[in-house]
């Protein structure tokens, strides 16, 4: 490749990395879609009236089973910019920047300029990172701070730099503030298999070094649980070090689920199949990156091999622990696959294997939008088709065309062409939930009449739902058939029902239907 056609390349991945920060900034408009970030949100806003920001708790008094970081995120976020759904979201999109700029510099300490651009690109526009983005959670937190632990870890191991120790020592404390012992669990473990398979060459300082990281450690990390747990008590132990959700039990059992929900087979595949759906649009070239950077040990250590030790790790603890199953538990490795496949995209020695890999999944995905349109769905499911459809379409063109450009040789254009094709999914995934997420969703709608309305107290017939407690401001009951009835008679009360328990209400005072919202609720009132 000459000297313009490397310069173009630059060019091009930086104007598409602009626009793919544009696209996720446009998610910013995205209403709340999953229910962890309202309870959070709760969470959060709860310590803002309170003050207390040390000993936090769930709106239903038990100890609250995170660690403080995100907390503290989205009430500082809160703070400034008021409940808005763009303000809870704000912090953790800049948080996911920072990942790409942390992914950039990770390539950089082995990859060219263009390579490294290409490893930024692939994490921004790959569909589990660019998803877990726009929803605020720890996840996204976790995998900065285990990048940057990874990053400072082997600009240590390259210079026996005392402040890069004392920084992966840090960074190691805020992954534990964002989601607990695994923040501490996962560096580690990479760090002993890099050491058992790859044996660099330490540093004759590193006793010191090793001393200054956990000291590092230790007062980033330790003051809070420390607090926390004289306030808390044994639930708190109990919580995040024993059996309960952060705890070292939950490496062991389910959490989430039964354990007996799911063979145990289809636990030990999970993993092998979340992450080349995770990776898309970049699988064709996950196989060629684990491959180049397993082969990379040729040389002597390395960045690349470091990396593919790092998914491996990842990938293997996941799968072997007994503890649920689920797709976002594999972002910590996200980073380390982006440089990899980034390493891979440069060079025409994997574009015929990219390209068949590219245009099975394009075919499956054309395969599932004829089916689809075939198909007569139930409304609550038909709500959720011009979703799929804004997004899968765009999709199936953009690996179908790069992989076909691929067989004809033509790798930067498909490149560019698969970017951009993925990067226009996404922005048309989001202007479709933008528009249709009030038909699928009732909460919003709910709220909107309901913090109308003077009501002391509303109650909701069903299971609890995050999404009230966030948008409603009165106090919220979730209550039962009996439970609203027997309220209902008794006390001035604003009440969310299904339409077919109207009829439950027969002999109280007379329900004033105030609003309707999807799914055949009903918003009533008795005074």
């Amino acid at each position: 490749m000459d000297h313009d056609q490397i310069v173009g390349g630059e060019r091009w991945f930086r104007w598409i990395g602009a626009a793919g920060i544009a696209v996720l900034l446009a998610g910013l408009a995205l209403p709340l879609t999953d229910g962890d970030t309202a309870f959070y949100a709760t969470v959060a806003r709860g310590a803002l009236k309170s003050g207390e920001w040390v000993a936090l708790y769930s709106p239903g008094g038990q100890v609250f089973d995170k660690p403080p970081l995100t907390i503290w995120l989205l009430g500082l976020s809160m703070a400034a910019f008021g409940s808005a759904e763009w303000a809870l979201r704000l912090w953790h999109i800049l948080l996911a920047l920072a990942t790409v700029f942390v992914t950039y510099r990770l390539a950089r300490l082995t990859l060219s300029v263009r390579q490294s651009l290409a490893a930024a690109l692939v994490l921004l526009t790959s569909g589990q990172f660019f998803y877990q983005s726009l929803v605020p959670q720890q996840d996204i937190p976790l995998t900065l701070f285990l990048a940057m632990a990874m990053y400072w870890y082997l600009r240590w191991e390259q210079a026996a730099d005392t402040r890069a120790a004392v920084l992966t020592g840090i960074s190691c404390a805020l992954a534990v503030l964002s989601k607990g012992l695994i923040g501490m669990v996962l560096p580690v473990l990479i760090v002993v298999v890099h050491l058992a398979l790859d044996r660099p060459t330490w540093p004759r300082s590193w006793p010191r070094h090793t001393a200054a990281a956990v000291l590092a450690f230790f007062i980033v990390a330790a003051p809070w649980f420390v607090v926390a747990g004289l306030r808390q008590g044994r639930a708190f132990v109990d919580t995040f070090f024993l059996s309960g959700a952060l705890g070292v039990g939950r490496f062991f059992h389910p959490a989430l689920s039964s354990p007996s929900a799911t063979p145990a087979w289809t636990g030990m595949l999970a993993y092998l199949i979340f992450l080349p759906l995770g990776m898309l649009p970049w699988t064709g070239w996950l196989w060629p990156g684990l491959r180049d950077g397993w082969q990379a040990r040729a040389g002597g250590p390395s960045v690349l091999r470091f990396c593919t030790v790092w998914l491996l790790t990842v990938l293997a603890f996941l799968t072997l622990s007994p503890g649920d199953k689920v797709i976002r538990y594999l972002l910590p490795a996200i980073p380390a696959a982006a440089v990899l496949i980034g390493h891979a995209t440069d060079g025409d020695r994997w574009s015929k294997l990219a390209s068949r890999v590219s245009i099975a999944i394009g075919g499956l995905l054309s395969a599932a939008l004829a089916w689809l349109s075939r198909q007569s769905l139930p409304a609550d499911a038909a709500a959720y088709l011009p979703l799929v459809l804004a997004f899968l379409l765009p999709l199936t063109a953009g690996l179908i065309g790069g992989a076909l450009l691929l067989f004809r040789s033509q790798r930067s254009q498909a490149l560019v062409f698969i970017s951009t094709l993925t990067l226009i999914a996404y922005g048309m995934l989001t202007a479709a939930t933008v528009r249709q997420w009030d038909r699928i969703s009732p909460w919003r709608p709910i709220s909107r009449v309901i913090n109308q309305i003077d009501a002391p107290r509303v109650l909701i017939m069903g299971e609890r739902s995050p999404f009230a407690e966030f948008y409603v401001e009165h106090p919220v009951e979730f209550v039962d058939r009996e439970g609203l009835i027997e309220r209902w008679r008794a006390e001035s009360v604003v009440a969310v029902i299904p339409v077919d328990a109207l009829a439950s209400l027969a002999g109280g005072p007379v329900p004033v239907i105030v609003g309707q919202a999807p799914g055949r609720l009903l918003i009533i009132r008795n005074f």
